[in-house]
């Protein structure tokens, strides 16, 4: 199986960002000459405190956009980059990334917020979160979360989808993609997962994953860009379905 590897140790040269492993993480500069910094936020929370300091950085008349994967946007100076970034240290932020790593995960309210929800959702973003940031991976994934079935997160959409059953259960999505000319709905391929056992769940996909990406990119002709889906295209999902049989017929193994 392979091994997930983690690096978050990206450096701004005062001109563009580096990231030995070839990790894109979210600090361009557009075509207008200002610069982008994409800031993670599982599920899409911030503290009143981190706002006060995105909007610090932005200044009074700058801008802050806020995305589809539930992350904020800082549209600032190229001179005003490093101070930045550690005034987002300085309140527990982080870059997000682009591409090769686990995006940014999007989360619907869930438990304790909607009505409908049936389970944890927000804190559940920030477990996957802590756990797999930087983790390097051969291009995007996207994991959603969902609380119940009125499914505001589309996890049908997503590389990875979680939805909610009662009893603290969770139901997985693998192989979506919302993007692209030909958007795919994932597939269902297990119901009933604790609540404990989701991160060692989800890191055998990624593993996985890796693992297919690594044995079948050549012949996908997608070089560094193959994806979940260009995966199963090959495997099928029995060979996932399987690695998460293994983990929770296994649960002290991970």
């Amino acid at each position: 199986m392979t091994e997930l590897q983690r690096d978050d140790k990206y450096r701004w040269t005062g001109e563009a960002i580096e990231c030995e492993s070839g990790i894109d993480w979210a600090i361009a500069e557009q075509a207008n000459g200002i610069v982008a910094i994409i800031v993670n936020s599982p599920g899409g929370v911030l503290t009143g405190k981190q706002v006060r300091v995105l909007a610090e950085i932005v200044g009074e008349d700058g801008v802050i956009k806020n995305t589809r994967r539930m992350t904020s946007l800082l549209l600032i100076p190229k001179e005003k980059v490093e101070t930045a970034l550690e005034q987002l240290q300085a309140v527990g932020l982080r870059v997000a990334n682009l591409h090769k790593s686990v995006r940014n995960i999007a989360a619907c309210p869930g438990k304790g917020f909607s009505p409908n929800s049936r389970g944890d959702t927000l804190g559940l973003a920030k477990e996957l979160d802590e756990a797999f940031y930087g983790t390097i991976l051969p291009w995007d994934f996207k994991i959603g979360i969902s609380g119940c079935p009125r499914n505001c997160t589309g996890v049908q959409c997503q590389d990875l989808g979680l939805m909610a059953e009662p009893r603290g259960k969770y139901s997985i999505w693998i192989g979506g993609s919302e993007s692209g000319m030909s958007p795919t709905h994932g597939k269902l391929v297990r119901k009933g997962i604790p609540r404990t056992q989701v991160i060692p769940v989800v890191k055998r996909i990624l593993e996985t994953y890796a693992e297919g990406a690594a044995e079948f990119g050549a012949e996908l002709g997608e070089g560094a860009r193959v994806r979940l889906y260009h995966v199963l295209e090959k495997t099928g999902s029995e060979r996932f379905a399987l690695a998460i049989e293994e983990v929770l017929s296994n649960p002290h193994v991970v």
